[in-house]
Order: C-alpha cells, then structure tokens, then sequence
C-alpha cells in the first residue's frame, strides 16, 4: 500500500514540475488490454486519471487482470510525449511516445496463495484519434521489464483506451 501511495504522490508532483506554466487539460479514462508474458495471454481492464498539456501528458493506471487461477493488479505511470507533431498537426491522429514505470502483483490461488510481487519500467508508444474537444481513443503498445520479480522478466501489453477530457 505504501508503494501505491508513494508512486500516486510522485505522479501528481512530477506532474506539477512537468506543467510549471502550461495549460493543463485533465483527464479520467477506462483502458482494457492484452498483456503477455512467458506462455501466458491475460486480458485486463483498467480505470486511467492523468493531466496534458500541449506537449506532454501524464497518466496513471491501475489495471486488473484475471486468467484461470492467475490473477494480476498494475499500478503504472506512464509519461508521453507527441512525436511527428509538424506531420500530424491538421490530423485527428497523433502518434507518441513515452515511459513507463510502476509496480506489479502476480497471485496464483491454486499454486499454495503464491504471491509475486514487483516493480516495473519499460517504453510506450501509439497513437491517439481525437473524436472532439473532450473525447479520444488511444491505442497503445508497451514493453515493460521487471524488477525484484521471481517468475516475471519481462511484459508486452496492447492497450485501448476512451478518455475523457474535463
């Protein structure tokens, strides 16, 4: 728990420090994905809060997940930037890139309550569609590595997310 706190609290004044004089556009969304690891395909849903500017946006991300007797919970701040800015600037599009980082807890009921649990960090990069002034989809790829994990090196996530703008 105080994990989670800690990496909520630098999330809002990493944000801040981001933002010094910039006007900010806030945003809560619900994200579903696909992630993958050793043999195992695990789809998960998650609820999605950040800040963006002009350039930068920032989100954190608490998924959930649950395959068979696998059950898996992320907590991850993820930091964008646009790329191709010039090249998209009258499209709907707008692709980018970024990092990620946060923490990650693996159960399995059937396997003795195994419990794993650790800290993950690794790149994003997608692309965004504008539906208008409060709404956007995003579509999203990860690579994350894992630290401190006994079973997990590494996780390749597809995401999808509908954001919400206010």
């Amino acid at each position: 728990m105080k994990k989670i706190i800690l990496i909520f609290l630098s999330t809002l004044l990493f944000s801040n420090i981001l933002y010094a004089n910039e006007k900010l556009y806030s945003f809560i969304g619900v994200q579903t994905a696909i992630s993958q690891f050793d043999s195992h395909t695990v789809p998960s849903i998650g609820l999605k809060y950040g800040k963006q500017s002009k350039d930068i946006r920032t989100a954190i991300t608490y998924n959930y997940g649950s395959k068979s007797d696998n059950t898996f919970q992320s907590l991850i701040m993820q930091i964008d930037t646009g790329i191709l800015i010039k090249k998209f600037k009258d499209k709907p599009f707008k692709p980018y890139i970024g990092t990620s980082f946060g923490v990650i807890q693996q159960k399995n009921s059937k396997i003795l309550k195994y419990e794993d649990k650790g800290f993950v960090y690794g790149i994003n990069t997608g692309l965004s569609y504008i539906l208008n002034n409060n709404l956007d989809l995003d579509l999203g790829y990860r690579f994350l590595k894992t630290s401190k994990m006994k079973s997990l090196e590494t996780i390749n996530d597809i995401n999808f997310a509908f954001h919400y703008f206010y």
